[in-house]
């Protein structure tokens, strides 16, 4: 990793890994506002547009976003920047992403 762009390609791991908790966060937030499961999921997916409005579609895009901030994490933990918060982050998004995953099962 070129040490200009270490910065910049950390700060999108950051985004994906923080969007990713965002919307596990959104899930869980609606599941305390519900006992009903279909309520709870129609509740979830009205918080987003129209187009994204399929759970299916949202765990795999969550999925996609853990593992890429994984990746950027575990480079950058190689490269040395940032070591410790790197890895501390790349266990965390690995560990969200394997339970994005069997949540899909």
């Amino acid at each position: 990793m070129k040490s200009k762009y270490k910065s910049f390609i950390y700060s999108i791991g950051l985004l994906f890994f923080a969007t990713g908790v965002l919307n596990m966060s959104w899930w869980i937030y609606v599941c305390t506002k519900y006992t009903n499961f279909e309520e709870t999921k129609t509740a979830y997916l009205n918080l987003f547009p129209e187009f994204l409005q399929n759970a299916f579609l949202l765990t795999v895009i969550t999925i996609f976003q853990f593992a890429i901030a994984t990746f950027i994490f575990f480079k950058s933990k190689e490269a040395g920047y940032l070591k410790k918060a790197s890895q501390i982050l790349m266990v965390i998004s690995s560990i969200f992403c394997g339970w994005n995953i069997f949540s899909l099962m």
